[in-house]
């Protein structure tokens, strides 16, 4: 009977401890700031700048920057902030969100999370009359994803994103991280969103591609 009982608290033990460092490691992942360059493309066509006799320069690609920002702020509950930017010409397309989190670590690889909170998409493009017209879409916002260290020095990041704005707006992405030195790692996404702009006929298509630093703490 002792035999059994202290092997029941070793195993007790030894699972508690690996819960433990299985919160600790998925903590780490939820604690970061980050930034880098940004490359769009979208589906179709969008003016860049007014030409005389009330043409434009068009482009479907536009570049620009990001920077993210997340803190796990009390067990397993984080709050998460990101901004995109990009322009060319005279065009420039901004995207944001800000949210709370809560992420349940599966095993010492493996998190799943949840996030809900606000995001928003504005266009500012050039019209015929020299000016600008705005474009912004803003409502709620609802995320589900994974961080899996597939190495020890390999995180990857798979998620799926809801947003309710005047039509429904999807985007799928797949963030990677490599540990290059100690709490620094590079970044490299790729992500895809669709929404349907007020008065328009058809869904509007942005593929971004990322790739900047990360530092954990």
């Amino acid at each position: 009977m002792k035999k059994f009982v202290l092997s029941a608290a070793v195993i007790a033990t030894s699972i508690m401890a690996q819960s433990a460092f299985a919160a600790t490691n998925a903590s780490n992942d939820y604690n970061f700031v980050s930034g880098g360059v940004q490359f769009s493309k979208f589906n179709n066509e969008m003016p860049t700048k007014a030409k005389k006799g009330g043409e434009f320069e068009s482009s479907k690609k536009v570049m620009g920057g990001y920077v993210r920002g997340s803190y796990n702020f009390a067990d397993n509950f984080f709050t998460e902030a990101r901004v995109d930017l990009s322009k060319k010409g005279d065009a420039k397309v901004t995207d944001g969100l800000v949210g709370i989190g809560y992420y349940q670590p599966i095993n010492n690889d493996l998190s799943l999370y949840g996030l809900a909170g606000y995001s928003a998409k504005q266009f500012k493009l050039p019209n015929k009359t020299g000016g600008k017209d705005k474009l912004k879409e803003k409502g709620l916002t609802g995320e589900i994803g994974a961080k899996y260290h597939a190495t020890d020095s390999w995180t990857i990041e798979p998620a799926i994103r809801y947003s309710k704005y005047d039509h429904s707006a999807y985007e799928v992405k797949l963030g990677n991280t490599i540990n290059v030195y100690k709490n620094v790692s590079l970044e490299a996404n790729v992500s895809q969103d669709q929404f349907k702009p007020k008065g328009a006929d058809e869904k509007t298509k942005q593929t971004k591609f990322m790739l900047g630093a990360r530092y954990n703490f």
